[in-house]
């Protein structure tokens, strides 16, 4: 057995297990996760440009106009035409019923965390914490099997705070 034959195993049930729900089947709420994270977007800044909440969920702008069109139907968001200067962009905006929406969505997925940190002793925790970040900074290295591979960046700082682990904003190498 290779010293890659585990790692294969445990990445392979990884990905069958976040692979569970794709970003265009409804979950939550009756929305996709790429809604959900749509109205995320939305709900933590005051409106945003179709383009640029298209460049952010890595969609083509007319891809995020159909999600749009389905948020909008909802009463979840609302766009505004022409608001920028140049009278061609669209603004968006989360309407109070999509923020309502939304905060019971935060609600479901803090209620799915204490799940899975009560199945985690305690004593594990600050270290598995450790090592998904760890993890999860070399996923975002590695990007896709057939895209280039990224130059390596220096690891997240985790910072101790009241016996939690936080990430900290600096980085060391």
């Amino acid at each position: 057995m290779s010293d890659l034959t585990p790692w294969a195993r445990e990445l392979d049930r990884l990905e069958r297990m976040l692979g569970q729900i794709g970003p265009d089947e409804v979950c939550c709420e009756g929305l996709t996760p790429r809604q959900t994270a749509i109205l995320r977007t939305l709900a933590a800044q005051e409106g945003a440009r179709l383009s640029d909440l298209a460049q952010a969920s890595g969609i083509s702008p007319s891809a995020m106009t159909r999600v749009l069109e389905k948020l909008e139907k909802q009463e979840l968001v609302q766009r505004v035409r022409g608001s920028q200067p140049d009278g061609r962009a669209a603004m968006v905006r989360i309407t109070p019923r999509g923020r309502q929406v939304r905060r019971r969505i935060d609600q479901l997925m803090q209620d799915r965390i204490r799940v899975i940190l009560d199945a985690i002793p305690a004593a594990e925790r600050a270290a598995i914490l450790r090592a998904l970040a760890t993890f999860n900074s070399a996923l975002e290295r590695a990007g896709c099997c057939c895209a280039p591979v990224a130059p390596p960046l220096s690891r997240p700082v985790l910072a101790r705070q009241g016996g939690d682990v936080h990430n900290s904003s600096e980085e060391k190498p």
